[in-house]
């Protein structure tokens, strides 16, 4: 859309007054929830522009930019909504945007920018085996927290690109205990979550079959997938026991009569392999390019734990606020159940998360990160096939559950405005839904920088 231009003839104050009121309107946003606004109030305004009594016939005054045909669309349900000019922090829409609400998973960068608050983007995970130091035929595989660990050949890659490989640690096994056959192989899970995976109650269990998500577990191999190379493949309901049953296929021979049992290695058991996971950083880049819900609730237990808590869902609310707590960020309208967003009951408000966004946008620590794992419209990735006549254009985290869609990123705008943004249109939604605030997205887009409020 493009801004309106209206002339205005000079000549006496009063009528130049009159003109501006009736043409422009009234300028204040619908409502006065957010701090960046109520900041913003008596400053200059900059959507529009009073003419001065010196004004001459050939200047214009800008009148802004209106998005409510989209916003008004049947596909709008609860709209909720920020828009910031990046430059400026000044706000240029906003609906209920102090409202704690459902995020879905926009909540990934969240816990993105947790995690590299509280690790750092090259923290990496290793995974262990070691065996009993008075029966040698008893080897024990520990999980540290790497969902990555993959039982596929050492020239494939799973959807995890480079990730640590079973192979590996048998190859260090057999050399560092040649001939040995085994009769025990245990599984240590224990460092977080119940022994067979954890799953949160409000989840729904549709998530294993459809596979957009595996329980939670410490140990578990390729994500729990049936098919490591496929994002989106049935998971199984024990992680645990399908990463001691690929353990023990990757053993071969030496582990044809070994028992497979669940377990903790002793405090004498002896390293005999390990493999480390990419750095997390990379976790990241993945997680939030196609929204891996698996990564991310790997990415929350390891915030949690290295916050001094146990790991379990309990603790997570009180980790990912102690991990954020240097940013300066207003945390009261967080709250963290799990670490994906699949639950109901994680709530922030688009306030929130657009001023994590901005931290971003201002290269904030390692917040570059997030930015390079933005998906991006047009291109591989949740964007892919989406706001594609603004290709290239924008950058945001997209977000689903059964009770809602949400948006946020970054827009560059064809007035060479960069805008900041964040939209949840929640309700029981279907895929109009979607293309509704992804119309109401568009709309904003070509708004840009004279976006309006009314």
């Amino acid at each position: 859309m493009k801004q309106a231009l209206i002339g205005i003839a000079g000549g006496l104050v009063a009528g130049l007054t009159f003109l501006a009121v009736m043409f422009l309107g009234p300028l204040a946003p619908r409502t006065a929830q957010t701090p960046v606004a109520s900041a913003t109030t008596s400053a200059p305004m900059t959507q529009s522009q009073v003419i001065s009594e010196s004004a001459t016939v050939s200047e214009t005054v800008s009148i802004s930019c209106s998005v409510a045909a989209a916003e008004g669309a049947e596909g709008i349900l609860q709209l909720q909504a920020q828009v910031l000019n990046a430059s400026t922090s000044q706000v240029l829409f906003e609906r209920n945007a102090n409202l704690a609400s459902r995020t879905a998973s926009v909540l990934k960068l969240v816990t993105a920018a947790a995690a590299l608050e509280t690790l750092g983007p090259d923290y990496t995970v290793t995974t262990r085996v070691y065996v009993d130091a008075v029966d040698p035929s008893v080897i024990y595989l520990v999980g540290a927290g790497d969902v990555t660990l993959s039982r596929t050949g050492v020239n494939q890659d799973s959807v995890y690109r480079n990730a640590p490989k079973l192979a590996t640690l048998v190859k260090q096994i057999t050399k560092a205990l040649p001939g040995q056959t085994f009769s025990q192989i245990v599984l240590d899970s224990s460092l977080y979550g119940e022994a067979k995976g954890d799953w949160k109650s409000d989840w729904d269990l549709k998530g294993l079959k459809e596979g957009y998500m595996s329980r939670v577990s410490a140990l578990q191999i390729d994500g729990d997938r049936n098919d490591p190379a496929a994002k989106d493949s049935t998971r199984g309901s024990d992680p645990v026991a399908r990463a001691g049953k690929w353990f023990k296929e990757a053993i071969g021979a030496n582990a044809i009569g070994a028992k497979v049992k669940a377990g903790v290695a002793p405090a004498d058991a002896i390293e005999v392999a390990k493999v480390s996971s990419r750095p997390i950083s990379e976790w990241i880049n993945y997680m939030l390019l196609v929204s891996d819900n698996t990564l991310a609730e790997a990415l929350a237990r390891l915030i949690a734990l290295d916050a001094g808590y146990s790991g379990n869902f309990a603790t997570l609310d009180t980790a990912y606020k102690k991990a954020l707590s240097r940013t300066g960020l207003d945390l009261s309208t967080l709250k963290i159940e799990d670490g994906s967003g699949l639950s109901d009951y994680n709530a922030a408000s688009p306030a929130l998360i657009n001023s994590l966004l901005g931290l971003v946008n201002e290269g904030y620590g390692d917040f570059a990160v997030i930015s390079d794992g933005l998906p991006v419209a047009g291109t591989p990735g949740s964007l892919s096939y989406r706001l594609e006549s603004a290709a290239g254009k924008i950058a945001a985290k997209t977000g689903w559950i059964q009770s809602g869609y949400t948006l946020a990123g970054f827009m560059d705008t064809p007035d060479s405005s960069r805008l900041i943004f964040t939209i949840y249109n929640l309700g029981d939604v279907s895929e109009a839904n979607r293309e509704a605030m992804d119309s109401l997205a568009l709309a904003i887009y070509e708004c840009g920088g004279s976006l309006g409020n009314d």
